[in-house]
């Protein structure tokens, strides 16, 4: 049995391969911030977390994994496209009298609403060969928090200006996973 000591040994704690490249996580991730961070300025907005946590989360696969198959502009792109829409349509049935004043009764219709505004755009996305896993969070930002132009704007401009950031960069980026 290893000891305390052994196991929390902090060259053990960080991947080996930081330390071979270490221009390249670093470069990589300082890019992820600006990204992000120009993202949030341009729009002069900060969205609610779980649009936010989308488009981060979406920024954080390009940028350190940008040979993935969920950092192609096709799946980003069109995998928060299909979030929006869905996230749309379930907002609007939100904003149904009857459906309000049910939410409003009981909140778990809330839930079942935003679980399955996830669940129909993960169809979606695989119907249409767009599959990008944080596009599932930009359907349960628009219902959770509610349908804003602002949260789509943000999203239909942050997809592709990420992509296009990704295909500028792309010879210089490594797979830091």
């Amino acid at each position: 049995m290893q000891s305390l000591a052994v196991r929390l040994n902090p060259v053990r704690l960080i991947d080996p391969a930081v330390f071979r490249r270490p221009g390249s996580y670093l470069i990589q991730c300082c890019f992820a911030t600006f990204a992000l961070f120009w993202m949030l300025l341009l729009q002069d907005v900060l969205l609610k977390a779980a649009i936010v946590v989308a488009v981060a989360s979406t920024a954080c696969i390009i940028l350190i994994v940008p040979d993935s198959l969920a950092a192609s502009p096709r799946k980003v792109v069109g995998g928060h496209a299909v979030g929006v829409i869905v996230g749309s349509f379930f907002s609007a049935i939100l904003m149904i009298p009857s459906v309000e004043m049910a939410v409003e009764r009981f909140r778990i219709v809330l839930g079942v609403i935003a679980a399955l505004s996830v669940g129909i755009s993960i169809l979606g996305m695989v119907a249409t060969n767009t599959e990008h896993p944080p596009a599932a969070g930009t359907a349960l930002g628009l219902v959770v928090h509610g349908w804003s132009i602002s949260a789509v704007v943000f999203i239909i401009s942050g997809a592709p200006a990420l992509s296009v950031v990704r295909v500028i960069l792309r010879p210089r980026l490594v797979n830091l996973l």
